[in-house]
């Protein structure tokens, strides 16, 4: 009986994963103010493709992690890194979808790839309010999404000399410009590859 009982549980549990979800009353006051942005995975989505509200990426079967979040107070978005890309590449997406710009992915780094310097434009659509040293960020990277965050820290801090050297100052990317210290909180990488990956050679 108690194996046919675990069983039965462990069907429903597996049909109906949001089953899992503990159902407790998260205090969103100790996050007051702090603005939370979610990266996805390679193959990964967010927000700014249709087909979230449908199959969110965060959550998928078992419900909206991000409607979840906000309906406790929470502020927080679901970025929509490229699920293909490089880091760099990706870093510059959530970048664009942060400040409401178009995507810049450099003139020498485009050139060295040979891809389009610029990619969506994301004007009048920013994940966040306001975003700079005094209304900064928390980053939540999985997967891949994890070395996409690092790379965009990464950039924000100390820019990038190659794009400094190629690009006339009035055409470069604040990205690329540098010495944008505090504007990100904390970085959280949540199975994220940070000492590399095998998938690579595959």
């Amino acid at each position: 009986m108690n194996k046919l009982v675990s069983l039965v549980l462990s069907v429903i549990m597996f049909l109906c994963p949001s089953l899992n979800i503990p159902h407790t009353d998260a205090d969103a006051s100790a996050a007051s103010g702090r603005q939370f942005v979610f990266v996805n995975g390679l193959g990964g989505w967010g927000e700014y493709q249709l087909y979230y509200k449908i199959l969110p990426y965060w959550g998928v079967f078992g419900g909206d992690c991000m409607t979840y979040l906000r309906a406790r107070g929470f502020d927080v978005h679901a970025a929509s890194a490229s699920s293909s890309s490089s880091a760099w590449d990706r870093a510059c997406e959530v970048y664009a979808q942060l400040t409401g710009t178009t995507v810049d992915y450099g003139e020498a780094h485009s050139e060295r790839y040979g891809h389009d310097r610029f990619g969506k434009c994301y004007r009048g659509r920013a994940l966040v309010k306001q975003w700079d040293a005094d209304h900064p960020i928390d980053l939540l990277g999985h997967s891949f999404g994890g070395a996409t965050v690092l790379m965009l820290l990464d950039l924000m801090i100390d820019g990038s000399e190659e794009e400094r050297a190629k690009t006339p100052p009035d055409g470069l990317s604040p990205l690329f410009a540098g010495g944008h210290d505090g504007w990100i909180s904390s970085i959280t990488a949540l199975s994220a590859p940070l000492n590399g990956t095998t998938a690579y050679y595959a």
